[in-house]
């Protein structure tokens, strides 16, 4: 009954973790697609564009990076819970 419990806490959990990497997303991607706006309104050349595009490459490949790594902590916290759950120790 203890396991049922704690898988059910778990599940909320990872309900309430879910919505809020969906909405923290939502709001990081509107927020870049903001200044890759503003970036291309600001540009007057070829040579400037060239750069806007070099910086706001950079710029997703970092957030996919910090993305990837804030999941991946993630998982490696929702196996070690499972893992406990499951021996009956959660």
């Amino acid at each position: 009954m203890m396991n049922l419990m704690s898988g059910a806490r778990l599940l909320g959990e990872e309900i309430a973790f879910a919505t809020n990497e969906m909405l923290d997303r939502v709001q990081t991607e509107t927020h870049l697609f903001g200044e890759y706006l503003s970036k291309m309104a600001e540009a007057h050349s070829v040579n400037d564009i060239m750069t806007m595009y070099t910086a706001c490459g950079q710029h997703q490949i970092d957030f996919v990076r910090r993305d990837c790594e804030r999941l991946f902590t993630h998982a490696q916290r929702l196996i070690g819970i499972w893992s406990r759950l499951g021996q009956g120790n959660g």
